[in-house]
């Protein structure tokens, strides 16, 4: 069975100045060496045109949604995800559907909002019950697939968080989100992974979306236009 890791990280967790940081990995057994794919990125403070705070509830669900659309982008392979947050699993398979039967309120009278729905819908939109998730304890020591790809995933969502380079040496990548470059070939196979910046980020450089192969590709090129 391949396996999907994930993990958030946020710094500053329920201050102002918070920041964080998603990322998955893919291995097509049990997590061993480098993953297959990973994508990872810088956690987004806008929702809905409006600033939203950094937290580590939002980076474990925004991590958790990231790993389910590569999912679904790849129906063909059967997987079980992993993460080492509760709270994003129930809300995409537990809690989220019961909130949605109830008008995405709790339904107890409490008048108690509920936080993160920019992401909670869109995670109970995709999830399917194939899709296997499974809670994994966070910041193991040891060896074992689990311990290995709990701590990959954690070491790559604290440096998207920090906005350093993630570097792997496998196959293919998925190259992180909101990574800036300015001196990108224009070769048909780089032209396929990036795409413009919004107009209104007022930034003039490109953002890198898509996936990377490496027979298309070298990695010491990756590094060299975004590391």
């Amino acid at each position: 069975m391949a396996s999907i890791f994930c993990d958030g990280a946020c710094s500053g967790n329920g201050t102002r100045a918070a920041y964080g940081g998603w990322a998955w990995a893919f291995w097509p057994s049990l997590a061993s060496g480098e993953p297959t794919y990973y994508g990872a990125g810088k956690l987004k403070t806008i929702a809905n045109g409006c600033p939203v705070a950094s937290t580590n509830q939002r980076a474990e669900l925004t991590a958790l949604l990231e790993s389910l659309r590569w999912a679904a982008a790849h129906p063909e392979i059967k997987l079980t995800i992993y993460t080492d947050s509760m709270y994003a699993i129930n809300c995409t398979s537990k809690w989220g559907p019961g909130w949605k039967r109830k008008g995405w309120n709790r339904g107890n009278g409490s008048g108690e909002p509920l936080m993160n729905l920019d992401i909670i819908k869109p995670l109970v939109e995709i999830w399917r019950p194939c899709w296997a998730l499974q809670h994994v304890r966070g910041h193991q020591t040891g060896s074992g697939p689990e311990v290995h790809g709990n701590n990959w995933v954690d070491r790559a969502a604290v440096a998207a968080a920090r906005g350093d380079p993630i570097i792997s040496h496998s196959a293919a990548a998925v190259v992180k989100e909101d990574v800036f470059a300015l001196d990108i070939p224009t070769s048909p196979v780089v032209q396929d992974v990036i795409e413009h910046v919004p107009a209104d980020t007022g930034c003039p450089v490109k953002a890198v979306k898509k996936i990377v192969k490496v027979a298309d590709v070298k990695q010491a090129d990756i590094r060299r236009w975004f590391g």
